[in-house]
């Protein structure tokens, strides 16, 4: 694949989803695009500005962190799944009320102490705020 070629698929493939740096680099690898070409391909593209991937991950932690519904750990690995890094300055929600939420919405009658600590773990809140919900739901 040479470079106009590789370049058009970027475009292409950039208008569906933003991605980020790495993710684009792995896509025109099983295209079968040089490493020069890739390099100089996402070196334009970042010139453009259709690379950003600081932007793209502000952006990413921003949508996740709106929903309500995880805690910081998990949209951390959610950014690093997609080879973003974590933005230093970001607004991080307040994890101890979205978890006090969830736990009141999913747990309305009760529930066990370990499928409340399960249920927040998995959706990526620290062990501190884990243990402060459990606690205050059982006192």
């Amino acid at each position: 694949m040479d470079y106009k070629e590789a370049y058009a698929k970027s475009l292409r493939l950039l208008n569906v989803r933003f991605l980020s740096e790495g993710e684009l680099r792995r896509k025109l690898e099983r295209h079968d695009a040089d490493g020069e070409v890739i390099d100089a391909v996402i070196a334009k593209l970042k010139e453009e500005r259709f690379v950003d991937d600081e932007r793209l991950a502000r952006a990413v932690y921003k949508q996740y962190a709106q929903k309500g519904r995880y805690g910081h750990l998990y949209i951390v690995n959610c950014l690093r799944r997609r080879d973003l890094p974590v933005p230093d300055e970001l607004e991080r929600p307040d994890e101890d009320e979205t978890a006090r939420r969830l736990v009141a919405q999913r747990f309305k009658g009760g529930g066990d102490a370990r499928k409340i600590a399960r249920f927040l773990q998995y959706r990526g809140f620290s062990p501190s705020v884990i243990r402060n919900v459990v606690d205050d739901f059982y006192s």
